[in-house]
């Protein structure tokens, strides 16, 4: 900036205006803290975006073995009522013992496949949320936290244009 100011005096030393270099520094100088600020604000959505990364992660880690849980459960279960209708013996001859088996298997092949249904929706919500959370974080970057050129030059030269004549005589 100071640079600036030097080559704007030095090459119009017999009709450098005060005004006019000085509104431009200001104007620099506004532009710098814009571009700061713009910096600042980037650094803060990314570093959101990587907590609910985080959060997301540690979601899809409970659900997934929640659901993995259920599906040892369910198969305990369903070996646990194979077991007791093979031990019981005593009145079972016939259907009655293989329909109860195989009701208890069908039960069993139900849970255990709820539970990877649950375990591929929990993979799939965490794919989709963090997809969300990089569309925003990029959205909110390219509205909130950047500079425009053009509005950074706009505000440089009109400070000084406005600056320009206010210290002649």
């Amino acid at each position: 900036m100071a640079n600036l100011i030097t080559i704007i005096i030095e090459r119009n030393k017999t009709m450098c205006d005060m005004g006019l270099a000085l509104g431009i520094a200001a104007g620099a100088a506004q532009a710098a803290g814009q571009a700061s600020t713009a910096d600042k604000n980037r650094d803060l959505i990314k570093k959101q975006a990587n907590l609910e990364y985080a959060t997301q992660e540690r979601e899809f880690l409970v659900e997934a073995d929640a659901s993995n849980k259920d599906a040892y459960q369910a198969a305990l279960e369903g070996d646990r009522a194979q077991a007791i209708v093979k031990a019981s013996g005593a009145g079972m001859q016939g259907l009655t013992a293989g329909l109860r088996s195989a009701e208890q298997s069908r039960q069993s092949a139900l849970s255990i496949a709820n539970a990877k249904d649950r375990s591929a929706a929990a993979g799939a919500n965490y794919a989709l949320a963090g997809k969300n959370t990089q569309i925003g974080a990029t959205n909110r970057i390219a509205t909130e936290a950047s500079l425009s050129p053009l509005n950074a030059f706009s505000n440089i030269a009109t400070a000084g244009l406005d600056g320009y004549g206010k210290f002649r005589k």
